[in-house]
Parts: C-alpha cells; structure tokens; sequence
C-alpha cells in the first residue's frame, strides 16, 4: 500500500516537474509552431503545383483559354444567345 502511494507521489512530482519548466513548455509550444508551419508548406506546395498546371494549360490549350475568360469574365462569343432566368421568391 504503501508503494502505491510513493509511486502515486513520485509520478505526480514528475508531471508537475514537465508542466512548470518553461523549457518543457516552450519546447511543446516549438512543436506545435513546428506541426502548422509545415502544414502551411504542404498546402503551399499543393496551391504551387495547380497553379502550375493551369499555367501550362493556358500556354498550350486554346479551348482551356477560351473557358476561362468565358467563367471568370462572364463573356460570351459574338454568334451566342445569352439567356437569363429570373427568380421571384
């Protein structure tokens, strides 16, 4: 019985140990800083690699240049009808 309670005593001192040393805080602290940064970079990278991509297909694809200013400007070609349809709630 009276093992258990030493045990008990000693295995709190040393938690108490870990979590009032700045340096113990300061390093878990580091390894989460370390965790986001590097997930910044993957998504970075990730960004890096589409982006890279659609400068190719802009370069070399006519059709993906045509789609692309037709989606993001709202252009039709000249022969095109262009229908609208409004919505009353």
């Amino acid at each position: 019985m009276k093992k258990i309670k030493i045990r008990y005593i000693m295995l709190l001192f040393f938690v108490l140990i870990l979590i009032f040393n700045e340096g113990n805080r300061t390093l878990v602290r580091r390894h989460f800083e370390i965790n986001k940064l590097n997930r910044s970079i993957k998504y970075a990278q990730y960004q890096n690699e589409l982006l890279k991509k659609r400068i190719y297909y802009l370069e070399n694809e006519p059709s993906y240049l045509e789609r692309m200013v037709r989606s993001e400007l709202n252009v039709a070609s000249p022969d095109e009808i262009e229908y609208r349809f409004l919505i009353n709630n």
